[in-house]
């Protein structure tokens, strides 16, 4: 028998997976603006590791069955998954209650992200800083919009998981 509260954490990570799959396919016509990583962010700080990075694969593989699906898929699984484990540890910093510097780090998060899936590059360019720097344009875009999305909705959703988790999960 399945215990209730492993069919509430698979249904918060089917319900976050789809927002992140639905809003980064609404946004898909902006470069580098959706909510994935934020989703992301706020799912490992709240609801732990593992649910973070159950949201990264299954947003990942949904979204890019509209997106396109090729080798980039592994590496932005990759990047989303380090973006879960940096956000694990600023999880449990005192900076996670600030919704300015969260916001921050979201951008700062874009950045990183881009910097993992440009891993994918060396593949195809012996110059992987060059490479890197065609993309900054796109990964700026990213940290703006991570910036942005966080602000405005961050605190709410990082509030409604916690909430969450204390209540199903008694987490923290």
């Amino acid at each position: 028998m399945v215990k209730r509260s492993y069919v509430r954490e698979i249904a918060i990570v089917a319900l976050l997976s789809a927002a992140s799959t639905a809003g980064r396919l609404a946004l898909a016509a902006m470069p580098g603006v959706q909510p994935t990583t934020v989703i992301v962010i706020i799912t490992t700080m709240s609801l732990g590791l593992k649910q973070g990075i159950f949201v990264v694969i299954i947003s990942t593989l949904l979204s890019n069955v509209y997106l396109g699906h090729g080798p980039w898929t592994l590496f932005q699984i990759l990047a989303w998954t380090v973006v879960a484990v940096i956000s694990h540890f600023y999880g449990r910093s005192q900076f996670r209650e600030n919704l300015f510097i969260s916001s921050l780090f979201a951008g700062l998060t874009g950045i990183i992200y881009g910097m993992v899936v440009s891993i994918y590059g060396l593949q195809f360019h012996s110059n992987i800083i060059a490479y890197y720097l065609m993309g900054l344009p796109h990964d700026i875009s990213h940290a703006i919009g991570n910036f942005v999305i966080y602000l405005v909705l961050g605190g709410r959703l990082h509030q409604l998981l916690n909430e969450f988790a204390q209540k199903y999960f008694c987490r923290n």
